[in-house]
């Protein structure tokens, strides 16, 4: 039985690090004045598929949160973005914007960006943060599905 289980952890490791993506990827499409999160559903069992779930919210009802991180290896602030109910702050899901940034103005000129993004404000086009994120795996295990994929960066049909 020991076996077993030991067997099975190492699966699920090996498996964590070799295919579930780091961060949750956020498309905005300011056309549609939608935002999809793109969230990866892992199962405790290994050798179950595992799957990524497609959320979809309306920009109106996305407000952010900043938390700061004072823990030993993650120290910095987040931005977490809160789903609400329509016209209400009542939170109904939250999802990460970024992991942690060391400088505040750092997290706040992120939130600002986007505001300014989905208001059709000019934005700068320098980027923000300049160095490119560690992927943590071998390959890009990031793949929207199709239909989403296109709705996420095209224009409502009319």
């Amino acid at each position: 039985m020991a076996f077993f289980i030991s067997i099975s952890c190492f699966i699920f490791y090996f498996k964590s690090i070799l295919f579930e993506p780091r961060g949750t990827p956020v498309r905005f499409n300011r056309k549609r004045q939608k935002v999809y999160v793109y969230e990866y559903q892992r199962s405790i069992w290994p050798w179950k598929h595992w799957h990524p779930v497609i959320k979809v919210f309306n920009w109106a009802d996305i407000h952010a949160e900043r938390v700061l991180m004072a823990g030993h290896a993650d120290w910095g602030h987040r931005i977490y973005c809160a789903a609400c109910k329509p016209g209400t702050y009542e939170v109904e899901y939250r999802f990460i914007l970024t992991w942690s940034v060391g400088s505040i103005y750092d997290a706040y000129g992120l939130w600002s960006h986007c505001c300014h993004y989905m208001q059709f404000k000019p934005v700068p086009e320098t980027p923000l943060i300049t160095h490119t994120p560690l992927s943590w795996t071998p390959f890009n295990t990031i793949r929207w599905p199709e239909e989403t994929d296109r709705e996420s960066t095209t224009a409502p049909e009319i």
